[in-house]
């Protein structure tokens, strides 16, 4: 390890905030939101390969307001993590936005997962970002490892690399508060470890990806839909830079992008999306391991730690919220 020091670092301890939960079990774990659509690389294994070049769209204030607003109404305790189909930190007004959260929803955990190529560009810094607000930035090294571990010790904050991690290194997935600062460094995919790719960390983002690239990492075209659960419709909220509500994490072509409302219909707009019809009958198929019937669950590859745990009982699965009751899925 270039830096030794780090077998002994002490992470900070931090006081963890008791876990609000205003939707009881069915509360959302994880929001992921994407500031930028759109990335300044054009990796094989990513659908941001099959974007216009140099093409990007931003979140504005207005959408970025909403969704907190949601956010600090029906999670206030959760991992917010800044990424989906783009570069985050593209977003010249990230450091704004950041305190705007954070005054939005005191208690989140904000989390910025990067490719680290501005960073490494000196356009912005990692203290800016945990400054703003920020809890955790997680960087995959698209560079010189050197520069991002020299970058990582240089910014004062507790950091290490996700694949030599001291035996007391604190998890960035796990909810800590918002007290809480963090430098991850994780190696790119070329680099990654054949057990990161025999887990299936990878997907096919539906089939959209360009193949030829794709093959360096062993991906090629969902034909046959797995027949395997999917947690992620059940624990994860996915907003795009629009504000739309997407499927899941694994739509980074928007493809789902105003099937199921926007942050801007605000809270009743929230819950009619999250315990709409549309989602639980997707969910229902999920429980009962069929891929098939739901186009873009047919298209994904994904099989994540605890796929087929089941987070929710069969009841509440079984019934949707149109507005003003509960009514039986069908």
């Amino acid at each position: 390890m270039l830096f030794p020091e780090l077998d002994n670092v002490q992470f900070p301890k931090v006081k963890v905030p008791k876990k609000v939960k205003p939707l009881g079990k069915m509360t959302p774990w994880v929001w992921v939101i994407e500031p930028t659509h759109g990335c300044n690389l054009s990796c094989g294994h990513c659908s941001c390969a099959l974007d216009e070049k140099g093409k990007y769209h931003f979140m504005n204030m207005d959408t970025w307001t909403k969704t907190w607003q949601i956010i600090a109404n029906v999670s206030p305790t959760c991992r917010i993590d800044l990424c989906l189909g783009g570069e985050p930190t593209l977003h010249k007004d990230l450091p704004a936005f950041l305190k705007k959260a954070r005054d939005i929803s005191p208690l989140s955990q904000i989390q910025i997962t990067t490719n680290g190529t501005m960073l490494k560009t000196g356009t912005i810094s990692i203290q800016e970002y945990l400054e703003s607000g920020a809890n955790i930035v997680y960087i995959d090294m698209y560079g010189p490892k050197d520069e991002f571990r020299n970058m990582a010790k240089l910014s004062g904050y507790p950091w290490y690399e996700y694949y030599a991690a001291p035996k007391n290194a604190p998890s960035p997935w796990t909810y800590h508060g918002p007290e809480f600062k963090l430098v991850v460094l994780q190696e790119q995919p070329e680099n990654w470890p054949q057990s990161r790719f025999r887990a299936g960390l990878l997907g096919t983002w539906y089939n959209h990806l360009d193949w030829e690239k794709a093959k360096r990492f062993g991906l090629r075209p969902v034909i046959k839909p797995l027949t395997r659960r999917c947690n992620q419709p059940f624990l994860y909220v996915n907003v795009d830079s629009h504000g739309y509500y997407l499927l899941c994490c694994q739509d980074n072509t928007g493809e789902t992008a105003g099937m199921f409302g926007s942050v801007h219909e605000d809270i009743e707009g929230f819950m009619c999306f999250w315990f709409g019809k549309d989602l639980q009958l997707i969910r229902q198929r999920l429980r009962n391991k069929n891929r098939a019937d739901t186009s873009q669950c047919s298209r994904c590859c994904i099989t994540f730690s605890r796929c087929d745990f089941k987070h929710w009982t069969d009841e509440q699965v079984n019934q949707w919220w149109n507005g003003s009751e509960w009514l039986p899925v069908k």
